[in-house]
């Protein structure tokens, strides 16, 4: 079945009409289709909650960055008791006791004071008016939140990856299991067989041993491939984000040949080399940053005080001061040059890194688009060799019923079918994996498999 790149697509087709026939295994509960298994990921994937609360992180270190250019207001209540001289003296002018009885015993009576208790109440304002750091640490910090939100959005495109392989995994291995139990089939036939051979008397005991051999290796192979499927069914609930097998359902998005040149374009938006693109711009801010270090910065700052001898919270004396502050550094030994050329070296290095990340994912589109031609002209050569393979055992059959072939050359032909089918099965499934991976390297498989894109 084949679509045209862009077209909607609304109905899905049968893996099995890709893979020898559907599984089922009983008591692995309800299948799941594979866009609920996307779904189910994103919602429950322990590695995408850790970088969701990441997310969450790099936006309150957003906000803290921000709380730096309002004002800042402080209560403060502070007791002390002291016979110091100089905080004697202050302390009684704060409080409004101070009279000219105070002086009488000048200068004894301050050099030796009595000790006094003070109560002080104090609210202060302090506003930044201008401080260019703290502006554009805002804007770095929240340009910084963003791109770590892109780099949630790419940890959820992997984790996509990560379900679409694995639910056709879990696919290929019911697919090796339906091969496993033919196998298995075919093996037990041809005991039959050469044991009715045998009794005849137109066939030999080594013919027979032979074949029980071969059977006993096909019941192996099959139990083996048995724990595949839960290994491979345990691995897709994993990525889910859950504890127990699941089975994937036997539908899959049809597998559209897409166009190359648009997904190609479509590299630019990949949240990754978004999140790279925010970086860079951040780059260019934190050299203006270390330059801001010969900006002037100026506050406006006001404080109300009382003291009071007896209580807290006391009135006997209160107080104001406001003013306004400017601070320039004229010469720091050189620590802004130091720190703004080491911002544009940082800079040049994110610049490299962004125009790399895009030359490498246009790359990995062109080497992921060459796998699925691959993929595509193997798979009409597998199909023809399970054919081919079927007639060759048909035929060395008839001949050794007819005692015209011996058993050694059947099992050969029999052991040629069972590889081809399961070479089919594995190019059919790379496939089907070589167009998940090139949807997710162009960034569009999320948006496919969840419904918004045609896949």
């Amino acid at each position: 079945m084949r679509f045209a790149a862009g077209s909607s697509i609304t109905a899905t087709i049968f893996i099995a009409s890709l893979l020898i026939m559907p599984v089922h295994v009983a008591g692995a509960g309800e299948p799941i289709s594979l866009k609920a298994a996307v779904l189910s990921a994103l919602e429950s994937n322990d590695m995408l909650r850790a970088e969701g609360a990441r997310s969450e992180a790099a936006r309150s270190r957003a906000d803290y960055a921000k709380s730096n250019l309002y004002p800042k207001v402080v209560f403060e209540e502070r007791f002390m008791r002291t016979d110091n001289p100089g905080y004697d003296f202050m302390t009684r002018i704060n409080q409004g006791r101070f009279t000219g009885t105070d002086l009488a015993g000048a200068p004894g009576s301050f050099n030796n004071p009595e000790a006094i208790n003070d109560f002080q109440t104090s609210l202060s304002v302090e506003y930044p008016l201008y401080v260019k750091k703290a502006r554009l640490g805002y804007r770095m910090a929240g340009a910084e939140a963003v791109a770590v939100d892109l780099d949630v959005g790419r940890t959820r495109e992997n984790i996509t990856h990560e379900v679409y392989r694995a639910f056709l995994g879990a696919l290929m291995a019911g697919a090796y299991l339906d091969t496993a139990k033919a196998a298995e089939h075919d093996a037990a036939e041809h005991l039959r067989l050469a044991s009715v051979m045998e009794q005849s008397g137109v066939g030999l005991a080594s013919d027979r041993l032979r074949a029980q051999v071969a059977a006993g290796e096909a019941a192996r192979n099959r139990i083996r491939v048995e724990n595949d499927v839960e290994i491979a069914r345990r691995g897709l609930g994993l990525v889910m984000g859950v504890d127990q097998p699941v089975e994937p359902t036997t539908e899959i998005i049809p597998d559209a040949d897409p166009d190359i040149n648009v997904l190609s374009d479509a590299v630019e938006n990949r949240a990754d080399i978004r999140a790279m693109a925010a970086r860079v711009e951040n780059g260019e801010t934190n050299v203006q940053f270390a330059a801001a270090g010969y900006s002037p910065n100026v506050a406006l700052f006001g404080a109300w005080q009382a003291n009071d001898h007896n209580m807290p919270l006391g009135m006997a004396g209160t107080s104001y001061r406001v003013g306004a502050a400017l601070s320039w550094t004229i010469f720091d030994g050189a620590a802004t040059a130091a720190q703004k050329a080491g911002a544009r070296a940082e800079l040049a290095r994110a610049e490299s890194m962004f125009e790399w990340m895009k030359r490498e994912a246009r790359f990995r589109v062109a080497e992921a688009a060459l796998r699925l031609k691959e993929a595509r002209q193997s798979l009409a050569i597998a199909e023809a060799a399970v054919k081919a393979a079927e007639e060759g055992v048909r035929l060395i059959e008839m001949r050794y019923e007819n005692g015209l072939a011996p058993m050694v050359a059947l099992l050969d032909a029999q052991t040629a079918l069972d590889k081809a089918r399961s070479d089919a099965v594995r190019v059919r499934m790379e496939l089907l994996m070589a167009h998940g991976d090139l949807r997710h390297r162009a960034g569009t498989l999320l948006s496919e498999l969840t419904g918004n894109g045609n896949f």
